[in-house]
């Protein structure tokens, strides 16, 4: 929009030439709190993470697909087609919700037909009739999810020193082999992002063994993954000492 390009000419003449438009004196963080596609209020912050964040765990039941704010008492799992399948978890809010922030998830998984999975993970926004409220995505998409999420389950090995409780770092340096009929805690960030839910409108995880988007119709290299190590059954265990859950960042009114 123009407004934005004016705001860009205005930070480029400051730190390129060392004008002063002014931008030394702008709120250090800009949000824009999402309804649907690019549609939501704008609000300045002082600080990112939001310094009044409270970080709230959804607890996944594969018994049912929900996702619970208490923990599951009763074990479950999940089970779905490595390549194929997918498995999903949702809850209503019943008041308006503002969540913005990091997201993270702690799964408990297992791999029946192979020592490595893949895993994808996408946050949908469910309308009050059970519909996948659409965003903007990728600044291409008109159709995407709220935010995502992915890893492979050799790479699960935590930097402890740079890892935080709702953003996980992985080191990377090398794989581990998931042993066989075990499960074993894997932790996923998954992108921040802003949004607004109205009382009766829901959440929704999927978790899958590929891309949530299987057609790449812009030609997304970057945001492809296709050498993947999926192969059997993708196993998910919910409750009990299997403490799935979805650390979400709960924003309270002002």
């Amino acid at each position: 929009t123009p407004e934005n390009v004016a705001l860009q000419r205005q930070f480029f003449d400051q730190f390129l030439k060392d004008q002063d438009t002014g931008v030394r004196q702008w709120p250090p963080v800009r949000i824009q709190v999402r309804e649907a596609g690019s549609d939501g209020a704008f609000r300045d912050e002082t600080a990112w993470p939001l310094a009044r964040t409270h970080y709230q765990p959804l607890y996944l039941d594969a018994a049912d697909g929900r996702l619970e704010p208490s923990p599951v008492a009763r074990e479950a799992e999940a089970r779905y087609d490595a390549l194929t399948g997918r498995t999903t978890f949702d809850i209503v809010f019943d008041r308006e919700t503002e969540l913005t922030g990091y997201f993270k998830l702690r799964l408990w998984v297992q791999a029946d037909g192979s020592d490595d999975m893949d895993l994808f993970v996408g946050l949908d926004k469910i309308d009050r009739s059970g519909a996948r409220v659409p965003f903007t995505f990728y600044a291409l998409y008109d159709d995407g999810p709220l935010a995502l999420g992915w890893l492979r389950a050799s790479h699960r090995e935590l930097d402890r020193e740079r890892s935080t409780p709702w953003q996980p770092v992985h080191r990377h340096d090398r794989e581990l082999p998931l042993p066989d009929a075990t499960p074993v805690p894997v932790e996923i960030e998954i992108w921040p992002t802003s949004v607004r839910f109205a009382a009766g409108e829901g959440l929704r995880l999927t978790v899958q063994g590929r891309d949530i988007y299987d057609h790449d119709r812009y030609g997304l290299a970057f945001a492809r993954h296709e050498d993947l190590r999926n192969r059997g059954m993708h196993i998910v265990k919910t409750g009990g000492e299997y403490d799935s859950h979805i650390l979400v960042p709960v924003i309270p009114a002002l």
